[in-house]
């Protein structure tokens, strides 16, 4: 398996209220234990920035990352450093140049609902994963942070993207975390559950880690099986892989944050994939869109065996 590049600089948007301050004590405790810079990030929301103004809002910045972060230094490892960056405009049309301009590996921002957003849709989590090639990490609001022992992957063996694989096992081994990956299939799919574990097992081998764990689960509702099984297995945090924002918006809506399912009690880790065909389990929003399409424009459903498409 290709060695990727290791994690090493986190981006944090800043809003100057309570709930910022905890997330960049989040970060720092983050930031720490893999090892990594973070970038504070401020949208002005005006138009027009003056030097004056930027730098006012540079000081606010580190005035407020110092306090949070020196809260921990007694107890845990030194943190590498940070750096405070100030933008005109919104958070969304900043956001690409500053990754790039940055070289920035991750954000982190607070997993808010988006009926709940208290500034624009277009600033929120959701969206901007929609634009972004790298990783977005939401946290539930308040979120205090815990060493990250188990993470858990949600994919589907027989739609993989190496490249996605190779990043994620990275990431846990930054974290030096363990973890499992698990596709949850519907009854309807049982006719594919001999490609879906040889998929499986071929993964497994290409990872060979005493640290990760691939399983299948039969759930008809996917996003419950995703939250119940993540429970089960106590898991610090989910990942998925995903080419829009749809499942995202519908693990972090009003109705799960309400009933305070386990997924919205833990980090997501949202990684950019193309998707060969529609996300497995009852994801609607990709089987509408592939209806749309003219038949010889449909994607064909494929497994993947030795690393080719059948």
């Amino acid at each position: 398996m290709t060695e990727t590049t290791s994690i090493k600089q986190i981006l944090v948007p800043v809003r100057f209220d309570e709930e910022s301050e905890r997330l960049v004590a989040y970060a720092g405790s983050l930031a720490r234990a893999l090892g990594v810079e973070l970038l504070l990030l401020y949208n002005t929301g005006t138009p027009e920035l003056t030097f004056t103004q930027q730098s006012r809002f540079i000081q606010a910045l580190r005035t407020l990352a110092e306090h949070q972060l020196a809260k921990q230094q007694k107890y845990e490892a030194s943190l590498k450093g940070f750096e405070c960056v100030v933008r005109p405009g919104t958070l969304q049309q900043s956001i690409k140049s500053v990754v790039q301009d940055y070289s920035v590996d991750l954000v982190l921002m607070n997993a808010v609902p988006v009926s709940e957003q208290t500034t624009s849709e277009g600033d929120h989590a959701a969206t901007l994963m929609t634009i972004l090639d790298i990783p977005v990490m939401v946290v539930p609001v308040g979120k205090s942070y815990k060493k990250l022992k188990h993470l858990v992957f949600v994919t589907d063996f027989t739609d993989r993207e190496p490249n996605v694989l190779q990043r994620i096992h990275r990431f846990a081994k930054q974290a030096g975390a363990r973890l499992t990956l698990v596709q949850v299939y519907t009854m309807a799919d049982k006719p594919q559950l001999s490609a879906m574990n040889n998929a499986m097992r071929e993964v497994e081998a290409l990872l060979s880690s005493k640290k990760v764990n691939v399983r299948l689960l039969e759930e008809e509702d996917m996003l419950e099986g995703i939250s119940d099984f993540a429970e089960q297995e106590g898991a610090d945090m989910l990942l998925m892989a995903t080419q829009d924002n749809y499942l995202m918006q519908r693990l972090f809506s009003n109705a799960y944050v309400k009933t305070m399912a386990y997924h919205t009690q833990i980090p997501l880790l949202t990684y950019r994939q193309h998707k060969r065909k529609p996300c497995s389990g009852c994801c609607a929003n990709c089987k509408s869109k592939l209806n749309q399409l003219p038949l010889n424009q449909q994607p064909q459903l494929v497994n993947i065996v030795g690393g080719e498409a059948q």
